[in-house]
C-alpha cells in the first residue's frame, strides 16, 4: 500500500554522542500533536539505514527522513538511489541535522528547531538535486556521494572518526582530534585522477570530490560546487607540508586556498581515481575501500525536502 501522506523517520541513536535520540524524545510528541502520520525506525549497526530504507520503500513510504548527521543521510539516500522498485524522483528525502559537520543541512538551510521542522514536514516543498555515482572498478559495487567524498587525507581522517563513532565517541571535538592527529600521521600517497580526459598523477595530499562545496563543518574544499548544477567538482592538493597547511587554514574555510600553487581544481562530468597507497575512498564521511573507482555526476536524481524560506 502506498503511503503518500505518511513520513518514515530513520534515526541514528549515536549521532553526535546521542544528540539525535535526545531530540526524538521531545519531537515525537509534536508529531502526534500536529496529527502527522509517521513510522519510526532506529539503526543498531553500521549500514542499517540502507536496509531500513529498502524496507520502508517496499512498505509504500515515499517520504523518508534521516535523523542524524551526514553519514546517516548518506545511507538513507543510498537506500533510495540503489533500490529499483520505483524512481528515486518519486521519493522525498528529508534530514533533521543532528551530526557533527551538517554540511548538507547548511547548504540547503535545513532547520533543527522543532517548530521549523514541523512546518517543513507540513509544507512539502522539494528540490531535485544531483548525486555522484561511484563505481568501484575491481568489484561489482556501486554507491553514491550526496554531499562530498574524497581520498588521501580526507579518507584517513574519515576512517579514524568512523572507528570513534562505532565506539560511541561522537561529536565535533572527537572529529577535530582525529583531524589534528592525522595531520602528523598521514603521508602523501601516489594518486592518479583522470577527469574528462585530463590526467593528474603524483604525490597527493588529498582529493576532494564535491557535489557540495564544503565538508567537515564548513571546510570549503570545492568552493565552486553546488548540488544542483549538473557538474562534478574535484579539488586536488599536491604533497604539502604541515606549516603550509596551517598557514592556509583560514583559506580552507573561505575557499581561497584553491589559489595556492599546489592546489588544482577540475569541473566536469566523470573521473577515474586510482591510489597506490591507502586504498580508501570516503563518501560523505563514510569509509569505503577498493579503489580505483569511477565517479560520475547524475543530475537531478534525488528529491529533497526543503523549508519554505
Amino acid at each position: 500500500m502506498i503511503k503518500e501522506n505518511s513520513f518514515a523517520f530513520i534515526l541514528n541513536p549515536v549521532s553526535s554522542g546521542g544528540k539525535s535520540l535526545k531530540f526524538w524524545k521531545t519531537f515525537e510528541p509534536l508529531l502526534h500533536k500536529h496529527k502527522i502520520d509517521f513510522t519510526f525506525r532506529q539503526t543498531k549497526n553500521s549500514g542499517d539505514a540502507i536496509l531500513l530504507t529498502y524496507e520502508l520503500i517496499q512498505e509504500g513510504y515515499k517520504k523518508i527522513i534521516a535523523v542524524g548527521g551526514d553519514g546517516t543521510l548518506h545511507q538513507v539516500a543510498n537506500g533510495i538511489l540503489l533500490q529499483e522498485n520505483i524512481s528515486s524522483k518519486e521519493i522525498s528525502l528529508g534530514l533533521i541535522p543532528m551530526g557533527t559537520g551538517n554540511d548538507f543541512a547548511n547548504f540547503w538551510k535545513l532547520p533543527n528547531q522543532n517548530d521549523q521542522i514541523i512546518h517543513l514536514l507540513q509544507n512539502n516543498k522539494t528540490v531535485l538535486q544531483d548525486a555522484i555515482k561511484v563505481s568501484f572498478l575491481t568489484q561489482k559495487k556501486t554507491a553514491y556521494i550526496i554531499s562530498m567524498g574524497g581520498c588521501g587525507f580526507d579518507s584517513h581522517v574519515a576512517v579514524k572518526a568512523h572507528y570513534q563513532k562505532m565506539k560511541g565517541n561522537g561529536g565535533k571535538l572527537v572529529y577535530l582530534r582525529c583531524l589534528a592527529t592525522s595531520l602528523f600521521s598521514y603521508k602523501a600517497q601516489q594518486v592518479s585522477v583522470i577527469e574528462d580526459g585530463s590526467e593528474l598523477t603524483g604525490k597527493i595530499f588529498s582529493v576532494a570530490i564535491g557535489n557540495n562545496h564544503s565538508n567537515g563543518g564548513g571546510i570549503k574544499q570545492c568552493p565552486d560546487a553546488t548540488m544542483n548544477d549538473g557538474k562534478l567538482n574535484i579539488t586536488v592538493i599536491s604533497d604539502i607540508s604541515i606549516p603550509q597547511i596551517l598557514f592556509n587554514l583560514k583559506g580552507l574555510f573561505t575557499g581561497s586556498f584553491t589559489k595556492h600553487h599546489k592546489v588544482k581544481t577540475f569541473s566536469g562530468t566523470n573521473a577515474i581515481i586510482k591510489c597506490d597507497g591507502e586504498n580508501i575512498l570516503e563518501l560523505d564521511g563514510e569509509p569505503y575501500y577498493n579503489l580505483p573507482a569511477e565517479v560520475t555526476i547524475i543530475p537531478s536524481c534525488l528529491k529533497v525536502l526543503l523549508p519554505l524560506n
